[in-house]
């Protein structure tokens, strides 16, 4: 009868084990998906790209209340594409990321709506 509960004791402590186990590792593997919006710049006579364009993405709250969290340049790369990597700006368990305005060489062509843990894509035609 000891013998029972002891080889009983030892069979459920030995579960427990494993499921720890296989949580810290599940756990651990656990990476985010990055938050990217790609944008490409293109000409709209012949759909050409259109490499060395600046293209700023911001927030410009026109109230002037809040100050610009988001205000990222980059320039376009021969394909006429470039990245934008918001992977800092997310935050677990915010609903959404954020809609930001486009800028191409200082002129305003339009919005973006940046989805959270996936890539965005936008293409602008000059």
């Amino acid at each position: 009868m000891i013998r029972e509960n002891y080889s009983n004791i030892s069979t459920n402590w030995a579960k427990y084990v494993t499921l720890l186990a296989i949580l810290f590792i599940s756990h651990s593997c656990y990476k985010p998906k990055s938050t990217i919006a790609t944008i490409t710049v293109l000409n709209d006579s012949n759909n050409s790209p259109v490499s060395g364009a600046t293209v700023r993405l911001f927030y410009d709250d026109p109230t002037g209340v809040n100050t610009s969290i988001i205000n990222e340049q980059n320039t376009t790369s021969d394909e006429g594409v470039v990245n934008f990597d918001f992977s800092e700006y997310y935050k677990d368990g915010q609903a959404g990321f954020a809609v930001l305005d486009i800028e191409v060489n200082n002129v305003f062509v339009g919005v973006i709506q940046v989805e959270e843990r996936a890539t965005t894509e936008k293409t602008i035609y000059l």
